[in-house]
């Protein structure tokens, strides 16, 4: 999935809603009745995770992330 200039990989079970105009992201389970994550892009075009527990966020590259379970089947 690509955000602004973020590339990032996630699990499967992930499933994206994008606020392209506010410049967030939520993350949430395939069957849209949990919220694993939200991101969002700060004034300095950082971006900020506010993850659950049971997310892992991996620095791939620059600006290339994998967004992955503690328990992933």
């Amino acid at each position: 999935m690509k955000f602004f200039e973020w590339e990032i990989e996630m699990n499967p079970k992930m499933k994206p809603y994008m606020d392209m105009e506010n410049r967030r992201v939520a993350i949430l389970t395939k069957e849209d009745d949990e919220i694993h994550m939200t991101m969002e892009l700060d004034e300095q075009d950082r971006l900020v995770f506010h993850p659950r527990w049971n997310c892992n966020v991996i620095l791939l590259g620059e600006k290339h992330i994998r967004l992955t379970l503690n328990q992933e089947d």
